[in-house]
């Protein structure tokens, strides 16, 4: 029986299916997101309770960046509605410079509201993709000791970020996590939504996974490390995505189904070998475990 566990509230419930965690996957109490294990005896197994580095991750920055924004935004707001009928007073008592109040107030009003729809929309993306990351981070813990998470990477002159790499002794591995809503089929590398009102391709993830692992291995070459391959990995949050034709070079997976996808894998590197490569990440990364 798989349960899901609240780390931060010391909670844990037991689920009967695998669509229990989609439906659950955030705690109600204190919203943190939930740890998905197969059993309790796996859960005392876990060693990578706290990360050995953290920092905010890009995704991170960018939801407070926007709730900031919002927050600014609503202050303004409440300056303008104070302010008009501050104004309104003084023009009514006979006050010459009332209107001036008035009309600024009318104006912060105005500018205030599109900058609280804008900031909102666009922190709630950015929200939801750090918690689609945190879900990601925490269904990866479930690997044994001698795998290394590595989250949110930077390389050297790298125009985007890497959501998660993983080095193991069964590889390295990139994983790039979406948190689409709507119903997706997949043929090959093109991603089409589904849904009944809009039905559209839309920018694939797949491409970008082969695109980060492909950096990620020139990057190490550039180090003097070799490896024959590093896997792209997509972890789809989604809860319908149909894949009518398999990539073979990067798979789509529930973020829960990636571990056993790893250590399924053939043992392909060394302990030093993952050494090296975790030494050579690690200042990239915003957060490694």
């Amino acid at each position: 029986m798989a349960y899901l566990i609240c780390e931060n509230c010391n909670h844990y419930w037991q689920i009967n299916s695998e669509e229990e965690f989609w439906a659950f996957h955030m705690c109600d109490e204190c919203g943190s997101p939930l740890l998905y294990v197969k059993n309790l005896n796996e859960y005392r197994k876990i060693t990578k309770h706290v990360p050995e580095s953290s920092r905010k991750t890009h995704t991170h920055r960018k939801a407070d960046n926007y709730w900031r924004l919002w927050r600014g935004g609503n202050l303004i707001l409440i300056a303008g509605a104070l302010m008009t009928p501050a104004g309104i007073l003084l023009t009514v008592t006979g006050t010459t410079w009332g209107i001036t109040p008035v009309l600024l107030g009318i104006i912060l009003m105005a500018l205030s509201v599109p900058l609280i729809r804008a900031s909102e929309r666009r922190g709630m993306g950015w929200r939801k993709g750090h918690e689609g990351e945190l879900i990601v981070t925490n269904c990866l813990r479930r690997l044994p000791e001698g795998y290394h998470i590595l989250n949110d990477i930077k390389l050297p002159g790298a125009y985007g970020n890497m959501d998660h790499v993983v080095v193991g002794p069964t590889g390295v591995y990139v994983i790039e996590t979406k948190s689409y809503s709507g119903n997706y089929i997949v043929k090959g590398d093109r991603w089409f939504l589904n849904d009944e009102l809009r039905k559209e391709e839309v920018r694939s993830p797949s491409i970008q996974a082969k695109r980060n692992a492909a950096a990620l291995k020139e990057f190490l070459e550039t180090r003097d490390i070799y490896v024959s391959w590093v896997n792209a990995v997509v972890a789809f949050l989604s809860a319908s995505c149909t894949i009518m034709e398999e990539d073979e070079h990067c798979r789509i997976l529930k973020p829960c189904h990636v571990p056993e996808h790893i250590m399924e894998s053939r043992l392909m590197l060394g302990e030093s070998k993952v050494k090296r490569i975790v030494d050579a990440l690690r200042k990239h990364a915003s957060e490694v475990w």
